[in-house]
């Protein structure tokens, strides 16, 4: 049964998604009806959507309707940037992600796990970025925190799923280190030594989770094992060419562009569309993990545009860039309406059942 409260919050993400993508094509040189979200784009696809999503994934084991006010101000906080009332917006952003750190150290008193102190660390993260956001309002300061926030949530849900495959511990001792060696490249903002311990860090981190994870086992199986597969590999590639453009691409026009979108679009939705189907029917309250083949064509969309925005970046060759923009907005919108179908799809098919 679809648990309802949670409709809402489900229903704001995507409003946030959808005006994160707007606000993207407003940058990117669509001719769309101009808002003050256009200059927001970061922070609300990092905070508005991505923050609510980890949100409230997190809070519904827990059982208490009062977290659901931390997704709750995540999505609204979109709001105010739609209504140009930039500091309630991060402010709303800080209250969340700070009350994320709190989630997560409860986690952690309960379960004495390393997985719960990257989380912690993760929402950390988010929670500098976003005061460093209000303190100077420029988005290339907040963005090296936001990169470790959505790194160090992705890096230990895959180490809670590799808890049953025969790594090491030495193995993952390693893999933490990694983790927190980009943790002082982030301290030092991805300037000088910083850039290249950043970058050396994510191609480290990239190769370590392509050797270590299930990739190898469900490219041999069918359906949505191999699916998810081949979505964690792009992704995985896609965050290992961050690291490599993190030391190359420095001293071009378009590096930031470039970088921000190998890692956001090739390695963070990535890891959305590799885990959609296990995680978002949970969301709603509902079992089962739906699967189509047109999940491919989202895939296959999503990779070429970020692909060839980053060759357009490099060339300046900004109408293919504007182009690509277009393909990365389709490619998310369809992925999730093509979710919410087979969801709504497998729940009719076990009523009939």
């Amino acid at each position: 049964m679809i648990k309802t409260e949670r409709l809402p919050i489900i229903l704001f993400a995507m409003f946030c998604l959808v005006c994160g993508l707007w606000s993207g094509l407003q940058r990117i040189g669509w001719n769309i009806a101009l808002s003050p979200m256009v200059a927001h784009h970061g922070a609300i696809m990092v905070g508005g959507f991505l923050g609510t999503l980890i949100a409230l994934e997190k809070i519904i084991p827990l059982r208490k309707r009062i977290l659901f006010l931390i997704p709750v101000l995540n999505a609204v906080s979109v709001a105010f940037f739609f209504a140009d009332q930039i500091k309630v917006s991060i402010y709303l952003l800080i209250l969340s992600s700070a009350s994320l750190v709190l989630v997560f150290l409860y986690y952690f008193r309960s379960q004495r796990s390393i997985i719960y102190v990257l989380m912690s660390l993760g929402a950390v993260c988010w929670l500098v970025g976003n005061v460093l956001l209000l303190s100077s309002f420029f988005y290339p300061l907040a963005f090296p925190w936001w990169v470790a926030f959505a790194l160090y949530i992705i890096a230990a849900e895959r180490m809670e799923i590799m808890k049953f495959l025969p790594v090491s511990s030495t193995a993952k001792q390693f893999f933490i280190g990694l983790l927190f060696i980009f943790g002082i490249g982030v301290v030092l903002s991805f300037h000088g030594v910083g850039r290249m311990v950043s970058a050396v860090s994510l191609i480290a981190i990239a190769a370590w989770l392509m050797k270590h994870d299930t990739i190898t086992l469900n490219l041999k199986r069918k359906r949505l094992p191999q699916f998810t597969a081949i979505t964690l590999l792009c992704g995985y590639i896609a965050l290992l060419l961050t690291g490599i453009f993190f030391w190359s691409l420095s001293d071009q026009w378009l590096a930031y562009d470039a970088i921000v979108h190998a890692f956001f679009l090739g390695f963070v939705f990535s890891m959305i569309f590799a885990h959609g189907p296990m995680i978002l029917p949970g969301i709603m309250g509902l079992y089962g993990t739906p699967f189509s083949k047109v999940l491919y064509v989202w895939l296959v969309i999503l990779q070429s545009s970020w692909v060839l925005r980053v060759i357009s970046d490099i060339y300046m060759a900004m109408e293919i860039r504007r182009v690509c923009g277009m393909l990365s907005a389709i490619a998310i919108v369809g992925y999730f309406v093509t979710m919410a179908i087979l969801t709504f799809s497998s729940r009719q098919h076990a009523k009939v059942r």
